[in-house]
């Protein structure tokens, strides 16, 4: 399981390694939806939190999500806003790249994966293919000994993501 910073982190790296190899540095509103991209899946958890749909994990983590997320940024930077036309290319593949990233995390991290092909309800993950009962409670309804061992998670990804900023701040990619 991959909280916010993990994501971020795991959207930056690619952005780095394609300035290092290019030489290229990339443009602020590139990086912007680059890690926009990296926690965008997550923002099923907002549906969960306000409206109790249990939502998570489903059509914001499938192939569906990263076609037509950044195909809708795409035409709104090349045909709506005359600004960045030029730029729509960048920005969807920065936005899809985070999102990309974001998929093979959960992948990666989590046992019971990802709807990879949503709305089919297998799940995909490094170590297992199952198929998802939508009557399991989400994780907001989880045992105290599930909600503890995440909070630990979370508590580590906030080390993380405060190692992070240091790491920007010491090498001078952020100002105070």
């Amino acid at each position: 399981m991959t909280f916010a910073f993990g994501h971020l982190i795991g959207a930056w790296i690619p952005g780095k390694i394609y300035e290092k190899i290019t030489n290229v540095k990339l443009h602020n509103y590139t990086w912007l939806f680059l890690l926009i991209g990296g926690i965008l899946p997550d923002a099923d958890f907002l549906l969960d939190w306000t409206l109790g749909l249990e939502s998570h994990r489903t059509f914001t983590h499938s192939i569906f999500f990263l076609i037509l997320a950044p195909l809708l940024v795409y035409l709104f930077c090349k045909y709506l806003n005359k600004t960045y036309h030029s730029h729509a290319k960048e920005f969807t593949l920065a936005l899809a790249t985070g999102i990309l990233m974001h998929l093979i995390l959960d992948m990666a991290t989590s046992y019971n994966g990802i709807p990879l092909f949503w709305p089919n309800l297998t799940h995909l993950s490094f170590y297992h293919i199952g198929i998802y009962d939508p009557n399991t409670p989400s994780f907001l309804h989880s045992s105290y000994d599930k909600i503890q061992g995440a909070l630990k998670i979370a508590i580590l990804d906030m080390g993380l993501g405060t190692a992070w900023i240091l790491y920007l701040f010491y090498n001078k990619e952020i100002k105070p």
